[in-house]
């Protein structure tokens, strides 16, 4: 998520605003190998929970997704591979240093019946309205 200011430091209107707090957490999990850090997101599609962790870390789980689901096809390799390739190419914060993408993984969707779950997620920053530290506990 990149912002553009009018040269007094304020944002242009219209334009997403960083939150320095969320930016500050996916910084904390691209510089501790294996960190993670539980969240719950509020965004545009709904509400999502899982641990944060680095885009590096994401890709490598994704790797193992892959490879489990396609088995050994021919091009299997290409599409296991496909996510590190893209790591190794681009630098996990965008334009200004700021991160342009949020990773989870071991995800809850809160928002969706019979709350649903899968391994990983990717989602924009720029499309969280919100956020919360830990993972909802389940209803007594």
């Amino acid at each position: 998520m990149s912002t553009q200011d009018r040269g007094n430091g304020e944002p242009e209107p219209g334009l997403p605003v960083p939150d320095a707090h969320l930016e500050m957490l996916l910084r904390l999990v691209e510089a501790q190998p294996g960190a993670a850090v539980a969240v719950t997101l509020t965004t545009v599609g709904g509400i999502v929970s899982g641990s944060l962790v680095a885009g590096r870390v994401w890709a490598e789980r994704w790797e193992g997704v892959v490879a489990r689901a396609v088995g050994d096809q021919d091009d299997a390799e290409q599409v296991v591979l496909l996510p590190r390739t893209v790591q190794n190419t681009l630098d996990d914060a965008g334009p200004g240093g700021l991160h342009d993408f949020a990773h989870l993984v071991d995800v809850t969707f809160l928002s969706a019946p019979g709350t649903p779950t899968c391994p990983l997620w990717r989602g924009r920053v720029s499309d969280v309205s919100g956020w919360s530290l830990g993972a909802p506990a389940a209803p007594a």
